[in-house]
């Protein structure tokens, strides 16, 4: 009677190490499109939260102005703002560490589709450290609304975006650095003298 219990209990592992493994391959296999998923929607949804004036101190407040809608949503408007302020945030850090893996990865095989997640993450990166809220900055200074309403949020999660930005640049500029010398060593006639 054990004999049969363990070759189930066998069987039953090996289908979830065998899921677990197709999972992790798929994942794997599509890093790229799955990180580039993850850091618009990140980016698309928290700056839309943010612009919208919504804050952590509001939870739970209705803050918007606009007049309610023919056709109401099944979830209040003050209770779509925490729900997609909780996942973009996420969903951007995990893209952009899965972009910055993927850059980083292809430093060794040095592909055209690893030189252009450097070129992304470089101009992400550095378009955010121009034009983003600097966290050391007063409020009052900052000549563009959002970037007081990023620093509504608090210096926490100032700096985090700051330093995620930096993060970025770092590692696309260094990408894009060795791919031009590699560019260059295979391609010795366009250097210029």
């Amino acid at each position: 009677m054990e004999k049969p219990l363990r070759i189930a209990q066998g069987n039953l592992d090996m289908n979830q190490s065998s899921f677990r493994h197709r999972v992790t391959s798929y994942i794997v296999a599509r890093r790229l499109s799955l990180g580039l998923l993850l850091a618009a929607y990140g980016v698309f949804y928290l700056s839309a939260v943010i612009t919208g004036g919504w804050t952590p101190v509001d939870w739970g407040k209705n803050t918007f102005a606009i007049a309610p809608f023919a056709v109401q949503a099944l979830i209040s408007h003050n209770a779509i703002s925490p729900i997609f302020f909780a996942t973009s945030l996420p969903a951007l850090l995990v893209g952009a560490i899965l972009l910055c893996k993927d850059s980083i990865g292809g430093l060794r095989s040095l592909t055209s589709e690893s030189q252009y997640v450097a070129i992304l993450l470089t101009i992400f990166g550095f378009v955010y450290v121009v034009v983003g809220a600097w966290p050391l900055q007063n409020r009052v200074d900052f000549p563009w609304e959002w970037q007081k309403q990023i620093i509504d949020y608090g210096l926490f999660f100032a700096w985090m975006l700051y330093a995620l930005s930096l993060v970025v640049l770092t590692i696309g500029v260094i990408s894009l650095y060795v791919h031009s010398r590699d560019y260059r060593r295979r391609h010795p006639e366009v250097m210029f003298d």
